[in-house]
């Protein structure tokens, strides 16, 4: 308070000079983007997760880059056993799928099916060797969902879709193609979904650079898709030292956050959301993020 009782100034009328003391004050107790530190927020919700175990192969899987550290495909199973144990903490009830050594990506699920809805689409991978990967998933989905598929010449993983309500943001990528975009429109249309391509450039999939947190929240990666498909969220800039940090998983009014982000996990605690680190290193040799791992439902 000023000396008669009303409230100081953040500035000075004649010199225009801030007191940056006051300011500070005003921001902290009046500023309502600080302010929603103190009212609960609400991250998405579910009650299944869809996770299948690391095969033996999992040392050859697909990297997106080249990379001098060696998979170790024991420390892997262990990290993935952590990381399930934290969904089940969570509330979240597991649904589980044998691994196949045919296929040394098949515990990143999150790229076979998309679940909106009362639907569970089956996808199109994009890399060819992954194709297989989808028939347990859709057996394992089917006693949940109605079952949905997208075909040639569809191509899409599902780490290149966001769902924002009835948005469904696709990323068009290495791996995700427009005739998928159509396909997913089609399949849609009749429950009043939005589906919204933008490009992805420079990284693998569009959750490589955002994810949805909750409140209109986003773990945000500048620089790799269109930020104009964005901009009415309120973007947590992961710091390009943590880039893996964009891939954050919210669910359950907690997020899980990748060990090795300090940062981006202070500024997603400073907006409001509860969080626990999880440490997934050897997924990430291969690419691999926390949304990867699992289909929440």
């Amino acid at each position: 308070m000023g000396d008669e009782g009303y409230p100081q100034r953040v500035w000075d009328k004649y010199s225009g000079e801030i007191d940056h003391e006051v300011a500070e004050y005003w921001r902290e107790n009046y500023d309502l983007r600080s302010l929603r530190r103190l009212i609960p927020v609400q991250t998405p919700t579910g009650t299944y997760a869809l996770v299948r175990e690391v095969p033996r192969t999992f040392d050859r899987a697909i990297t997106p880059h080249e990379t001098l550290d060696a998979v170790d495909v024991e420390r892997a199973r262990v990290q993935h056993a952590a990381y399930c144990s934290a969904l089940e903490d969570l509330g979240l009830v597991l649904v589980r799928v044998a691994a196949d050594d045919r296929y040394p990506d098949c515990c990143f699920v999150e790229d076979t099916a998309l679940v909106v809805g009362e639907r569970a689409i089956v996808t199109v991978p994009g890399a060819e060797a992954r194709r297989g990967e989808t028939v347990a998933v859709e057996q394992a989905l089917g006693d949940y969902k109605r079952i949905e598929r997208l075909a040639a010449p569809a191509t899409l993983d599902g780490g290149d879709v966001l769902c924002i309500g009835r948005r469904a943001y696709v990323g068009l990528s290495r791996r995700t193609n427009e005739p998928a975009v159509q396909q997913l429109r089609a399949i849609l249309a009749g429950d009043g979904y939005e589906v919204v391509p933008t490009e992805v450039s420079g990284i693998l999939h569009l959750k490589s650079a955002c994810t949805y947190l909750g409140d209109e929240s986003l773990a945000y990666l500048p620089g790799y898709l269109d930020d104009s498909h964005f901009s009415r969220f309120d973007r947590i800039i992961v710091p390009r030292e943590e880039s893996h940090a964009a891939n954050c998983l919210s669910v359950n009014g907690t997020v899980l956050v990748p060990a090795g982000a300090p940062e981006t996990r202070r500024r997603i605690e400073k907006a409001g959301f509860a969080t626990r680190e999880i440490d997934i290193s050897e997924a990430h040799k291969v690419g691999g993020g926390l949304t990867c791992s699992s289909i929440i439902f």
